[in-house]
């Protein structure tokens, strides 16, 4: 088969990953580069081999020493080939697990049986772990989780074939170069999401696959090829069968990646089919005349402006899920709405309580003065993280109106300024942060239960309006007026005062 050349732009893009290439080096689908020694950019006098000398290839080498072949394989050739840092590279062999745990030992390495019945074991490797499997091909899917069976082969192109997307079907040596036998470097450079083979059937062996392609697409921008997004919208229901937990971890690499707001809306019905709440979104339109979209647009505006924090992310996903049910109190209830969908899919407690809470204060704004941002601070309990994780889905929410969310935008990013400040001040931004503790409060003015809570409230609200220094003896000669005023809710009433629901 006659060598496809690479292209002088991907020449020079990938110098810096196979770096001895010759000057007339071709790619050819079944044989990849030749030769292609894997280095990292160093100046030219001290460049190292490190694929020589990583633990991968200790552990290629110890197989192979042995008689036995062996590839590194997955996401580590593919992050190399896109130019990212590879992280955790996997070996595949024709070495039966057996035998791949008494080489690994005799070579002096640790080995755990992390998955036999696939067979995988993982030896730890100058302190690395790296999982070494059989090359295998697999059974059906009965459970659209796991094969059925597994049947070991000695073919390291069955063992690709297997494989979700052609980007993941690429195997490399150290000395060999790249055995590609699906053309998944031209897809990477095509920037292009392929199924291995038969689309649907992939997506039917494993449909978790049909988000892992959103998910791909969210965090690389390529774009999955027609026929492959046409089976995974045609299988999209095969969702359903999934666990709960893999589709909420697949769903929060998706909202993490850089492109996940255009994905929302392009592989809607993907998305949707995980979480179904979402499907009154398409479509709603928002009365408000700020709005430039429908609540779906909005939606995926929001989560593109948000910081690519998935507590975030997920907040800026489902902070007006509730809109369409009601206007008037529908960060509450979003915040409901939302803490039911992510505990639905098993995201973590604290992630799914601070997302919640973010939502809840999405509409409650204020002034972008000091005293107001300390007062707001203060009724978040002096939690400058809250207060912080609230202010930046603001932020993201007037940024998902479109351009007449502007003027909003600015006003929050002056907010985050002055919380910066604050944080840095010393000056105290909750009751926990003042110079009286809330047992010493109680005993001075022998206080029980809630009065205590008000006290420290109507304290904290006189310090930060500069009534009274936040020292013991001031605060003490402060207490006698503090707790004759707080079954007024001072603190309260200032807060209102300067608080306001959009």
């Amino acid at each position: 088969m006659p060598g496809k050349p690479f292209k002088e732009e991907n020449r020079r893009k990938y110098q810096s990953v196979f770096s001895g290439f010759a000057k007339n080096t071709c790619y050819t689908a079944k044989h990849g580069l030749q030769p292609a020694l894997f280095h990292y950019a160093f100046p030219m006098d001290t460049r190292i081999d490190i694929i020589a000398h990583s633990p991968a290839a200790l552990a290629i080498r110890a197989l192979e020493k042995s008689g036995y072949q062996a590839w590194i394989v997955g996401g580590w050739v593919r992050d190399t080939l896109m130019g990212r840092m590879p992280h955790d590279a996997d070996i595949a062999t024709n070495a039966p697990w057996e035998h791949t745990k008494r080489i690994m030992r005799d070579a002096g390495y640790a080995v755990h049986e992390t998955g036999v019945k696939h067979g995988t074991v993982t030896a730890i490797v100058s302190g690395e772990p790296i999982e070494i499997t059989t090359y295998r091909i697999e059974g059906p899917y009965s459970d659209s989780r796991h094969p059925d069976y597994v049947e070991f082969v000695d073919s390291i192109e069955l063992d690709l074939a297997r494989r979700d997307f052609t980007m993941n079907a690429i195997a490399f040596h150290p000395t060999r170069g790249i055995f590609d036998p699906f053309d998944g470097a031209s897809d990477i450079e095509a920037r292009t999401i392929r199924a291995v083979g038969d689309a649907r059937k992939r997506f039917e062996e494993d449909p978790l696959r049909i988000l892992r392609a959103a998910r791909f697409e969210a965090q690389t921008g390529f774009e999955i090829e027609p026929a492959t997004r046409d089976a995974a919208f045609s299988c999209a229901y095969l969702l359903d069968s999934v666990a709960r937990e893999r589709m909420g971890s697949e769903l929060t690499k998706l909202l993490c990646g850089p492109y996940a707001g255009r994905v929302i809306k392009t592989e809607f019905p993907i998305v949707v089919q995980a979480i179904n709440e979402l499907e009154i979104a398409r479509g709603f339109k928002l009365k408000s005349k700020r709005h430039a979209y429908d609540l779906l647009g909005h939606l995926a505006h929001s989560v593109s402006a948000a910081p690519e924090n998935e507590v975030l992310r997920w907040a800026a996903l489902l902070h007006d899920i509730a809109k369409p049910e009601s206007n008037h109190d529908h960060a509450q209830r979003s915040s409901i709405a939302a803490t039911r969908i992510m505990q639905r899919l098993r995201i973590g407690r604290q992630q799914t309580q601070q997302a919640a809470d973010a939502i809840a204060w999405h509409t409650t704004s204020f002034p972008p003065s000091e005293e107001a941002l300390r007062l707001f601070v203060a009724c978040l309990g002096g939690d400058v993280p809250r207060a912080r994780r609230a202010l930046l889905l603001q932020r993201a929410d007037a940024s998902g109106h479109g351009p007449k969310g502007d003027a909003r935008e600015k006003e929050v990013d002056e907010e985050l300024a002055m919380l910066d400040a604050l944080e840095c001040s010393g000056k105290p931004l909750g009751a926990k942060q003042l110079a009286l503790s809330g047992r010493e409060v109680a005993d001075l003015g022998n206080l029980h239960g809630s009065e205590i809570g008000r006290t420290l409230d109507a304290l904290l609200a006189a310090v930060v309006e500069g009534e009274v220094e936040n020292t013991p003896e001031a605060l003490r000669s402060h207490l006698n007026f503090a707790i004759e005023n707080a079954e007024e809710q001072i603190f309260q009433k200032k807060l209102r005062k300067f608080l306001t629901k959009r």
